[in-house]
């Protein structure tokens, strides 16, 4: 089983996600899953629950989630964020079918907003402790209010047009999304990090007039 890890510099916040891993139905591995829980946005794309995945934590201390299984919009492969209050954030998912037609259909005319609300959420496995913890997460209000960065007069969002077989024996193929954001101008997010299982770091993601 690949192992996935939390990658860190001086303030980076980097987590990188075993998305095949997430949709595994063998309950004995453990490694690091991250989930697109809510996306709604950019003039009426709002992208529905429509994988549901089994659920490696459900025990005491999982907070976000409950349950023997985890609905969400996707599987998470990468999170990057460096740590700083105003920095972007870039997400690479895994989605279904019909959710990356809803993606491709919205992106392929100019957006009406680039302005959206999303949550994500990760766990991890310490094994040194035997013991999974939440690793990432929108604290308090749950969801994050968020922009579409742009980089080089490109706005930050793609879909692939290819499916991603998740394994040679299921007939199961999703979709790579991948997304960057900003914070929303005059909002602010709180957001919750763990290096382990008691090493816990609360981080305010805000809009800079600045910036």
């Amino acid at each position: 089983m690949m192992r996935s890890s939390v990658e860190t510099g001086e303030n980076d916040l980097d987590f990188d996600c075993d998305y095949r891993f997430g949709f595994n139905v063998d309950p004995r591995g453990q490694g690091t899953v991250g989930y697109l829980l809510f996306w709604s946005g950019c003039g009426g794309l709002n992208l529905k629950k429509d994988i549901e995945v089994w659920n490696p934590f459900n025990a005491a201390g999982q907070t976000v989630v409950t349950g023997r299984t985890i609905p969400c919009i996707g599987l998470l492969e990468s999170m990057r964020f460096s740590g700083d209050e105003n920095a972007p954030m870039r997400f690479v998912a895994y989605v279904s079918q019909d959710s990356a037609a809803d993606i491709r259909s919205k992106i392929s005319r100019p957006l009406t907003s680039t302005k959206l609300q999303l949550a994500f959420y990760v766990i991890a496995y310490d094994d040194e402790k035997k013991q999974w913890y939440e690793a990432a997460f929108v604290k308090d209000k749950k969801t994050m209010d968020a922009t579409l960065d742009t980089t080089g007069g490109e706005i930050q969002i793609f879909i692939s047009k290819s499916p991603t077989p998740l394994s040679d024996t299921l007939d199961i193929k999703v979709y790579r999304f991948e997304f960057q954001v900003v914070p929303a101008k005059g909002k602010t997010a709180t957001l919750e990090f763990a290096l382990g299982p008691t090493q816990r770091i609360v981080q305010q993601w805000t809009w800079d007039d600045d910036a």
